[in-house]
């Protein structure tokens, strides 16, 4: 399920040698925090997984699929009403099957998740 335009939205993106920022905006109003949790929305470890997937299939210019996770720390509670806007950092280098991904989303206080994995196209 994509959540661009639905969980999130793009305010911009920025690429140097040290890898590509996109700066999101969380959208506090998706039905996906009645779930979880009501009335104390906090951001999904899934949802964390596919935006860094969103953002890296957006540098590359294909569909990407998580084939491998070496390692997905979920480090702080993300929450829309607390940090509505969120930074996603990604590092990948091409592979023979796909990209290797290293990622953080992050805002100017708080680390919420590192990620360290592959993804084929």
């Amino acid at each position: 399920m994509k959540l661009e335009g639905y969980y999130y939205n793009l305010i911009d993106r920025n690429t140097d040698e040290n890898g590509s920022t996109f700066r999101i905006a969380l959208l506090k109003e998706c039905d996906i925090y009645t779930g979880h949790f009501p009335g104390h929305p906090v951001c999904p470890g899934v949802c964390n997984m596919q935006i860094v997937k969103e953002c890296a299939e957006r540098l590359v210019g294909k569909t990407l699929h998580i084939s491998y996770i070496r390692q997905c720390r979920l480090i702080a509670l993300a929450t829309p009403v607390i940090c509505s806007e969120l930074v996603v950092w990604i590092k990948l280098e091409p592979m023979e099957a796909g990209y290797s991904i290293v990622a953080t989303i992050a805002d100017a206080e708080h680390i919420y998740m590192e990620y360290k994995g592959n993804m084929t196209v």
